[in-house]
């Protein structure tokens, strides 16, 4: 790969067009099946914790590319949600859907799996069918929201601790529309008890704090009573659902976005009815996420 002329300082190789003066970034002039280079490598590693999400487009990749792609920023073995896999890559979780009367709850603003002890670091979002107009993901930093707060509101944040819990999300009502869902739901949570995680986290390779609570998976914070403790989430939520920290992809075919998953929440907007949208997923993670 040639060196290139770059606005954006600390990239060698990449080409990079911030998305939004806060959070995203377009990678261009490169092709995600042709990653020999170890410098560029970690180059899009530096760009991934810098800009939180990155986009990608045409890019034609096959399961198992994707799969390497997703191998640059962590391992794609780690923590996985419910979806269904992939017949033959395990790795890949396929997000369908064809008509509306089938939901995946993924409209609401989460961070992926975060009601697992050890979440995973980052999520790969790869496009073969999108609708013709509809289904964007909205994607929020959840460190430009904390910075945003007043110091002495962080300073007592910090001092928090929230419990997270798949059963607080639409993960009950997913299983409901499955044949075995009863099963399928017992058998998760027996297997995904609430686990708790502090309300504010650093970021291990940023160093910038932030707020890890969702509306999906944080039930409550612990200490607090339930009234005191909805209130406080709500505004934090209400906080993180500031346009002004957010970037909105329309998708295209043969379209990736990979996010990084501590420092960010997201939003899949289900606007395209009966449109068939086809996704797979890989999401990635570390032995310790944070």
């Amino acid at each position: 790969m040639s060196r290139l002329e770059n606005t954006i300082p600390g990239f060698k190789t990449l080409l990079i067009e911030p998305y939004t003066p806060v959070i995203g970034a377009t990678v261009r002039n490169i092709d995600l099946n042709d990653l020999k280079d170890e410098s560029t490598k970690n180059e899009l590693r530096k760009a991934l914790a810098e800009f939180q999400v990155l986009f990608f487009r045409e890019q034609k990749l096959s399961p198992d590319q994707l799969i390497e792609v997703a191998k640059v920023f962590g391992d794609p073995d780690k923590a996985k949600a419910f979806f269904p896999r992939h017949e033959l890559h395990k790795a890949i979780e396929v997000l369908e859907s064809k008509s509306h009367k089938f939901k995946n709850y993924t409209d609401q603003w989460h961070a992926d799996i975060s009601f697992s002890k050890n979440p995973p670091t980052g999520t790969a979002l790869y496009s073969y069918i999108v609708p013709n107009l509809g289904g964007d993901t909205v994607w929020s930093s959840t460190s430009a929201a904390y910075e945003s707060l007043a110091i002495p509101l962080q300073t007592y944040l910090e001092s928090l601790v929230a419990v997270h819990s798949f059963e607080n999300s639409g993960w009950p009502e997913y299983f409901e529309q499955l044949s075995e869902g009863e099963s399928l739901y017992r058998k998760a949570r027996g297997e995904n008890i609430p686990v708790e995680h502090p309300v504010v986290r650093v970021h291990p390779i940023t160093k910038k704090k932030i707020l890890y609570v969702s509306p999906t998976f944080t039930d409550r914070i612990k200490g607090l009573p339930r009234q005191e403790s909805d209130a406080l989430l709500g505004f934090l939520f209400a906080r993180i659902e500031r346009p002004e920290f957010q970037a909105r992809l329309r998708w295209e075919k043969n379209t990736l976005a990979i996010w990084d998953n501590r420092a960010t929440v997201h939003y899949a907007v289900t606007d395209y009815g009966d449109q068939h949208r086809l996704l797979h997923r890989v999401t990635f993670g570390e032995d310790i996420a944070f």
